[in-house]
């Protein structure tokens, strides 16, 4: 996308047509207040933006649309901004166009077709900017960012105001929010980012919530298999308590199964009351005596060895203390085994000790033992922790015994009371009934049911793996530093080309702090730390030039228009200066001539792909220059006709009459 043609209409229906030509070098020169910098503002309203910053003056008073005519790669696009109502600073509504041979539209074919919404999603789409998303960090207050042709722009001008300003380094930069909204946008427009991330994430997502369906699937049909389970192993001992059955180990599922359902209809069912089945009741009771004297017993066990390790962690802190004040010797530079001669007098005060202090050996040979002692603390840990989780096992396991056995007698007792007033027929039915009611309701999840449903959870968790790892943050900041190194090395060239300070030293931009940043020998030197307006004005052109050149070589889906607003402002200081547009310090003029030289020289490298256009006062008596000079602005010139102005006071003036 290059831009054809700013196009003013006035409120009268007249049109100033101001033509640039692709691919090339413009340079838009005059002297103060012709509205040189009206174009950047004019340029970036017809990309999308609401709010049109047009200082209040012949601009705001005459013109009642704005419009610019871009070159796509696939035909143009014509698009035409509504001045804002008086007192109003924006406005969404826009006109929209596209064609293959399209001008200019006459004032009477104007009209609102679209919105900034329109106008950003649909170029866009045509300069290639595809579907993107930047997620913020986990935990992050910040929404998700979708880059698109408006932050595209921020990367295409510069503001008089912007490019000699040493804090910031892009349009907008100062803007609330607008700092993160860079940093979290140009990785995309350098391709840091993979082409279809935003596809990967919300695939990443779906498979997420595949995993989590999965997961719940798998979990209730274990759960329902282990509930089954417990029944069947309760009902099983029931039913060998009440005589159906005659093995009391329980054979494995579907065998249980075939036998319970053959037990109930094949003959009669013994009764809770029968002699025969009392006796096994009881028996069921003293199991479950056993096992809870077992399962206090290993609850005993544990408790000791929490003791153990409780009293471990404080004779193992304890030894620690001593260890690290016996260490100390080892700062005095003492050896093991220095043999100094000890006093049994006090070295202060010359009084007998009843114990004379101990030689560095001794005290040597105490840290190697106080460290042998620690070691055996530590080498016991892992065995008290694997005997831990055993004794957890067991218990776990004596629980469930007990739950299938108290289950059991539940059952048996509850049969018994409602049974208690019936005739035995009556009894046997309702035995038969209740048995053959909890087969039924018994829940089945067979192992193959599973097993498949373990696949499905392991492969929604290898898609997630697999998509989690191709949106890899660490390859993302990879890819993004290796472009930041292509872009610095033009930099650090393009430095020294324009003899800025601290040329010959490597040249960088810092996306995290987002400045040009110097490394020189004292250390890294960002752009606010680097004095004179010169250097700030280079090194901001520098990096513009540098990541057009990266985004033109590299098929970025970047505008391929570079609008630079006033970049000689520090040399041309004077009224006289900038009316002539020529300089008389030899200083001054190489300087200024050498800034456009490189840029005049980037765009010929990259035509026909890049436009780079620059308003200023500079009007350099070079050939090359005065080639690209696409409009000059002096001796009555402007941005606004002269007769625009005068039709506004005439109005004006017969209005007060």
């Amino acid at each position: 996308m290059q831009l054809l043609a700013i196009i003013l209409y006035s409120k009268t229906g007249d049109q100033q047509v101001l033509d640039f030509e692709p691919g090339a070098l413009n340079v838009v020169t005059g002297e103060s207040k012709t509205g040189k910098s009206a174009l950047l503002e004019i340029v970036e309203s017809c990309l999308g933006r609401d709010t049109l910053q047009m200082p209040v003056g012949p601009i705001t008073s005459t013109v009642s649309w704005y419009a610019a005519l871009f070159q796509l790669e696939t035909g143009r696009a014509f698009v035409a901004r509504p001045a804002p109502k008086p007192g109003y600073a924006s406005t969404q509504q826009a006109m929209l166009a596209f064609g293959t041979d399209l001008e200019p539209l006459a004032y009477d074919q104007l009209e609102v077709n679209a919105d900034t919404n329109a106008v950003r999603e649909q170029l866009g789409r045509r300069i290639g900017i595809e579907e993107n998303l930047h997620e913020p960090p986990a935990g992050s207050s910040r929404r998700a960012v979708e880059a698109h042709i408006g932050h595209a722009a921020l990367l295409c001008l510069q503001r008089q105001s912007e490019i000699a300003d040493p804090a910031f380094l892009f349009h907008r930069q100062g803007e609330q929010f607008m700092a993160q909204t860079l940093k979290d946008t140009i990785p995309y427009f350098l391709g840091a980012v993979p082409r279809d991330q935003a596809l990967k994430r919300a695939q990443l997502t779906a498979a997420r919530r595949d995993v989590r369906t999965a997961e719940t699937a798998y979990q209730h049909a274990l759960q329902a298999s282990q509930a089954a389970e417990a029944q069947l192993t309760a009902l099983w001992r029931e039913a060998f308590t009440l005589g159906m059955v005659g093995s009391e180990a329980q054979p494995e599922r579907s065998t249980a199964l075939s036998l319970l359902h053959a037990a109930v209809s094949a003959g009669p069912v013994p009764t809770a009351a029968d002699p025969e089945t009392a006796t096994r009741r009881n028996a069921l009771e003293r199991e479950r005596d056993e096992l809870r004297i077992r399962l206090r017993g290993i609850t005993a066990d544990r408790e000791i060895l929490l003791q153990q390790d409780d009293s471990a962690d404080g004779y193992a802190g304890a030894v620690r203390t001593q260890t690290a004040r016996l260490a100390s010797l080892n700062l005095l530079g003492v050896p093991a085994d220095a043999d100094f001669e000890t006093s049994a007098a006090c070295a202060l005060c010359g009084s007998l000790l009843p114990e004379p202090d101990p030689t560095a050996a001794e005290l040597h040979q105490s840290l190697r033992s106080l460290n042998l002692q620690l070691q055996d603390v530590e080498a016991a840990r892992p065995a008290r922790r694997a005997a831990l989780t055993q004794l957890d096992e067991q218990a776990d396991a004596l629980r469930t015994q007990i739950r299938i056995v108290e289950r059991t007698l539940q059952s048996l007792a509850s049969a018994s009371a409602a049974t208690e007033h019936l005739a035995d027929t009556s009894r046997r039915d309702f035995m038969r009934g209740r048995i053959h009611a909890i087969l039924a309701a018994l829940p089945y999840s067979t192992t193959e049911e599973i097993h498949r449903l373990k696949h499905a959870l392991d492969t929604a968790q290898a898609r997630v793996e697999a998509l989690a790892a191709e949106l890899d943050p660490n390859e993302e900041r990879e890819q993004l530093t290796s472009r930041l190194v292509a872009i610095s090395q033009d930099m650090t060239d393009w430095a020294d080309r324009l003899q800025l300070e601290h040329s010959g030293q490597s040249v960088r931009l810092d996306l995290n702090r987002l400045t040009v940043v110097t490394d020189t020998e004292q250390g890294p030197a960002p752009l606010f730390r680097i004095g004179s307006g010169e250097n700030w004005i280079g090194y901001h052109v520098i990096l513009h030039l540098a990541l057009h050149r990266y985004f033109t070589r590299q098929h970025r889906p970047v505008p391929r228009i570079l609008m630079l607003d006033q970049p000689t402002q520090v040399w041309f200081r004077s009224e006289v200066d900038q009316a002539t547009g020529a300089l008389e310090d030899d200083t001054d003029r190489a300087a200024v001539t050498r800034l456009f030289r490189l840029i005049y020289d980037v765009a010929r490298e990259l035509a026909p792909d890049l436009q780079i256009i620059v308003s200023d006062h500079a009007n350099l008596d070079e050939a090359w220059f005065q080639q690209s000079v696409r409009h000059n602005w002096r001796n009555g010139r402007k941005l606004i006709p002269q007769n625009w102005i005068a039709h506004v006071d005439d109005s004006a003036t017969g209005s007060a009459d």
